[in-house]
């Protein structure tokens, strides 16, 4: 379901379970992760299962606009994205914004990708909570639609050495987790390339994970560095239009040793 410009993927899913528990990632799904999440190609994310899945069109809707923001801790650096629809019967087709758009105030640049035209500005910004996209519309009404991202710091598990036989517990300086919000957290051995996810699974209003020993042990001892990426998904619906968006916090890393 989820799609993407320039035909890469993104794994992202809003998934309701049990506070504090954790999935390990399956090979497919750690390699379409360390594609969006480690690497971070810059493009848009256009459908969230969450947002769309087997949903049919909504009646009276005329324009969709998705946007997207991801904001890097360790360097600083923010790339925001917009692409606009427009809906010809049940075909919602590629569509340009003749006054372009503005996202926190300042131009961005339209990008043609796949015959669709993308909204883009990145560089090195202070880190802001919310982040607004404002634009006219074809009947000359404007139009703003503004995305807030939870910030995270100071990672602990309470110690830099932790038994892997032993649960453990996850804390972090920033608001708890919220509603329609999704954590992965990417593990990476020191001595090693391969990076590990983890997908949290958790309820609104934790301000804390905890990780199930058996969680831990299939890491394996050594030392590890991990950091953990915060995605919030966005919906809302006007008189006509659409709005689809995505927030993603990727947090300064942090560093433990696991011992047996």
């Amino acid at each position: 379901m989820s799609k993407m410009f320039g035909g890469h993927q993104r794994v992202a899913r809003i998934l309701p379970g049990k506070k504090g528990s954790i999935r390990t990632a399956t090979p497919f799904q750690q390699r379409d992760m360390m594609l969006s999440v480690r690497f971070g190609p810059p493009f848009i994310l256009l459908l969230l299962a969450w947002l769309c899945a087997c949903r049919p069109s909504e009646p009276g809707i005329t324009e969709e606009v998705e946007c997207y923001v991801r904001y890097l801790k360790p360097e600083g650096q923010t790339l925001a994205e917009m692409v606009v629809r427009r809906r010809a019967g049940n075909e919602a087709r590629p569509a340009e914004i003749p006054g372009g758009v503005r996202y926190r105030g300042t131009p961005m640049q339209a990008i043609a990708l796949d015959s669709a035209t993308t909204y883009r500005l990145e560089g090195k910004n202070p880190f802001a909570t919310e982040h607004s996209f404002a634009w006219t519309d074809t009947r000359g009404r404007p139009r703003e639609f503004v995305l807030s991202m939870p910030p995270i710091s100071n990672l602990s598990f309470g110690g830099k050495t932790l038994p892997i036989r032993q649960p453990a517990t996850l804390r972090w300086s920033g608001p708890p987790i919220t509603q329609n919000e999704a954590w992965v957290i990417l593990w990476e051995k020191t001595d090693q390339s391969a990076v590990t996810p983890m997908e949290i699974i958790t309820a609104a209003g934790m301000d804390y994970i905890e990780f199930p020993a058996a969680q831990l042990a299939k890491l394996g001892p050594g030392t590890w560095s991990y950091y953990v990426v915060r995605q919030k998904a966005f919906r809302q619906e006007e008189a006509g239009l659409l709005l689809k968006g995505i927030a993603e916090y990727y947090s300064d890393p942090d560093t433990i040793r696991l011992v047996k």
